[in-house]
């Protein structure tokens, strides 16, 4: 099982894809250091095409959305408390590095 780490997909996702190549075994297949470029007009990372041109998602992906109100969010941490907990006791296991959202969860949770 890989698990990766969406907020380090979205800021570093060459590394982060050259990283699932190693776990599938299929190291340096894609240079994605030569195939996404960062869209500023966008804001996210996309499909670089010949010509120094990009291709990025539709205007209905990758949109910002509302904080969550602290209710909610208490709610949700409550409840997934001790998922979360066995999570990185797996994770921990496997040898793979906590996803930063759960080594935040957990540290507010203490």
């Amino acid at each position: 099982i890989l698990v990766l780490d969406g907020k380090r997909l979205r800021t570093e996702p060459a590394k982060v894809m050259e990283t699932v190549q190693k776990f599938l075994g299929v190291t340096n297949t894609i240079d994605y250091h030569k195939t996404l470029a960062f869209d500023l007009k966008k804001g996210f990372w996309c499909q670089l095409l010949e010509g120094g041109k990009t291709k990025c998602l539709g205007k209905s992906k990758g949109r910002k959305y509302p904080e969550m109100d602290l209710d909610s969010r208490a709610f949700l941490r409550d409840y997934y408390r001790d998922h979360n907990i066995e999570l990185s006791k797996l994770l921990y296991k496997i040898g793979q590095t906590l996803p930063t959202w759960l080594r935040e969860e957990l540290q507010n949770t203490r």
